[in-house]
């Protein structure tokens, strides 16, 4: 992790509110979706190099029935 850990949350928040929104903007009910940003709690790359960071900034989209 690079950086405070309340900033790499909010920025991890802010990253799926802007999925959020494009799906919403291309015609998913809102009602559906929910954001959540976990920031450096659930990384899949090892925070300590480029690539894992890389890595760690992503987006997961879970679909439920």
């Amino acid at each position: 992790t690079s950086g405070a850990v309340a900033i790499n949350r909010a920025l991890s928040q802010r990253r799926a509110e802007v999925v959020m929104s494009y799906l919403v903007a291309k015609g998913v009910p809102a009602e559906n979706l929910t954001a959540k940003g976990y920031g450096p709690d659930k990384p899949v790359g090892d925070n300590k190099s480029a690539a894992g960071r890389a890595q760690n900034r992503r987006v997961e989209l879970k679909v439920m029935e």
